[in-house]
């Protein structure tokens, strides 16, 4: 059972934006304040901005100040002002984010994709303070309110094993549920799989040397040596599971 006296965690929670998504976050009303932040149904001590990839960060940023002066973010992050500190931190480095040999079947995927797909959530992993981090990428919202944050820190923080949770993707639960090898309080458990569209993190965990970790059953991530496929790799190294609520979705569209 959950030890409802215990000190509750913090939570940041944190979206990145590039060059073909940055309008609909920071312009569209409903978009980040409600469907990205608000519909978690969670009191977050952060609410972070990463500007990534982006051709003016200068103008990004003017856009992101404004929501920070209306209380939708706290903060903003520049991913490649932070970048040299965080690689460092990580133990990474630039050259090592390469395409697979698929790449070629996916458009403008080269190295400077790969790497800007890893530093959105490497700069949110660095640069939050909070105890646990929510990240979700700009394509992705929540079309429903769903209050299922504090449900998964309280499984999380009961049981170490756990480490990652997300909600359902595009509400394909059965999908999930085959996935997965059994259900605890309404999140199927899973020891394998990961995804960087939507995750929530004990940071401590990850704000470690473990990006480099890539294993040969990693091969099915497509494009190439891309985060989640590092993400994948050092939770089965480590035999970290993933919780994925069974009541909740999200919705991801490319932009």
């Amino acid at each position: 059972m959950s030890d409802t006296s215990r000190e509750p965690k913090t939570v940041a929670f944190a979206t990145s934006c590039w060059e073909r998504d940055w309008k609909q976050i920071l312009f569209d009303s409903d978009y980040l304040a409600k469907k990205q932040i608000a519909n978690h149904h969670f009191p977050f001590a952060e609410k972070i901005l990463v500007i990534n990839n982006v051709k003016n960060p200068s103008l990004v940023l003017k856009a992101a100040e404004e929501r920070i002066q209306e209380g939708v973010l706290t903060r903003v992050l520049i991913a490649d002002e932070v970048a040299p500190l965080l690689l460092a931190s990580f133990g990474l480095k630039r050259e090592e984010f390469q395409p697979g040999p698929d790449a070629a079947q996916y458009a403008s995927v080269n190295p400077d994709w790969i790497y800007y797909n890893a530093l959105g959530p490497l700069a949110a992993i660095y640069g939050a303070k909070s105890d646990y981090l929510l990240y979700l990428t700009g394509d992705v919202r929540l079309d429903q309110p769903v209050d299922w944050v504090g449900k998964a820190i309280g499984l999380m923080e009961d049981e170490p094993r756990y480490k990652v949770a997300n909600l359902l993707w595009n509400r394909k639960k059965k999908e999930a549920k085959v996935e997965s090898f059994e259900k605890k309080r309404g999140f199927y458990v899973s020891d394998k799989g990961f995804s960087d569209q939507l995750f929530l993190i004990k940071r401590a965990d990850f704000f470690a040397p473990i990006y480099r970790e890539i294993r040969e059953d990693a091969a099915h991530f497509p494009r190439g040596d891309v985060f989640e496929k590092r993400v994948f790799s050092a939770m089965r190294n480590r035999g970290w599971l993933r919780l994925t609520y069974a009541k909740g979705s999200y919705t991801h569209e490319n932009m």
